[in-house]
């Protein structure tokens, strides 16, 4: 099978564990937590990457970090996973991108890029895609994340059209910061990465209303898929939706003791993409990545997916 690429962020996380410190500072001895700032592998598109991997996917991951220690601890965890990494480059005059994921005492987190503005992830460039890179790959992935600042948005939103008009499947995932809301071009850059798009992915809550002008999710996601993409909802706790036409497809969340939300969204999109490559029909699509989501927020970090034998026994005991 030819590799899936994703092309996007990565960047050291930074998971800083505010209620358990705050917890821990008011002298609650029944505390578990670890109360310890540590940086960790991240990256959304990085995170896709190493589910597909761990899946037991083809996967090679095209961006750019700093040519530093923590730009080597990334490239190192990539290797790790199975990810090819000959797409990735590393930057000697920028700094690795660093993002604070500050957790709340539910384990959402709430990001912070440092710097907020030019960082290393968004200096992806067109000399990095080889020219056939079409037909070279099975799929491509991508995210909002890149398409607020070029040269990332201007080589990504490239690389989508080449793909859409080469047949390749494209999948996007919104996900939309909040630094993003200020850049000038990033909802005109947002509008063409959604004409490129096969399958839209994106949370309930805001992000698929957003990109519909819609307040009602189901009403926004049913207006995106008559442009003829497919629309996945992903609702936390409330699981999953799936739209195409006039299908709609609901499955509900696994549950499980959720310990932090870091790489969800991004969990879920790789157990997407590697069972419709396996020839998973939507509805056993969906499962897969409900399941794989599931297990990752049980543990502590954005790079908490599962294998395919933890997938399979997960599944077996549901």
């Amino acid at each position: 099978m030819k590799p899936v690429l994703c092309l996007g962020d990565i960047c050291v996380d930074l998971i800083i564990p505010y209620a358990a410190a705050l917890k821990a500072k008011a002298g609650d001895t029944s505390l578990q937590q670890n109360t310890d700032a540590r940086p960790v592998e991240g990256g959304s598109v990085a995170n896709t990457a190493c589910t597909i991997a761990r899946l037991g996917t083809p996967v090679q991951f095209c961006g750019t970090c700093g040519d530093d220690a923590y730009g080597q601890m990334l490239k190192n965890g990539l290797l790790r996973e199975g990810v090819d990494v000959s797409l990735l480059r590393m930057e000697p005059e920028k700094p690795t991108q660093m993002v604070l994921l500050v957790l709340n005492e539910q384990g959402d987190r709430t990001a912070f890029a440092c710097p907020a503005h030019l960082g290393s992830q968004h200096a992806i460039v067109p000399d990095q895609i080889p020219d056939d890179i079409t037909s070279r790959i099975s799929w491509l992935h991508v995210t909002g994340m890149m398409l607020r600042e070029d040269p990332a948005a201007r080589t990504q939103l490239d690389l989508m059209r080449r793909c859409r008009e080469a047949g390749v499947p494209v999948s996007f995932d919104i996900n939309v910061r909040v630094e993003a809301l200020k850049s000038p071009t990033f909802f005109e850059n947002l509008n063409k990465a959604v004409s490129y798009s096969d399958y839209i992915l994106g949370s309930a809550i805001d992000e698929i209303p957003m990109l519909a002008g819609e307040h009602d999710a189901q009403l926004a996601a049913k207006k995106l898929a008559a442009g003829g993409s497919v629309i996945i909802t992903r609702s936390g706790d409330q699981g999953a939706d799936l739209y195409h036409a006039q299908a709609h497809i609901h499955f509900p969340a696994f549950r499980v003791t959720v310990v932090d939300t870091v790489g969800a969204g991004d969990t879920f999109d790789g157990a997407y993409i590697a069972a419709k490559l396996s020839g998973k029909s939507d509805a056993e699509a969906l499962c897969e990545a409900n399941a794989a989501a599931a297990i990752c927020v049980s543990k502590s970090s954005g790079r908490s997916g599962p294998t395919r034998s933890e997938l399979d026994a997960f599944l077996a005991d549901a």
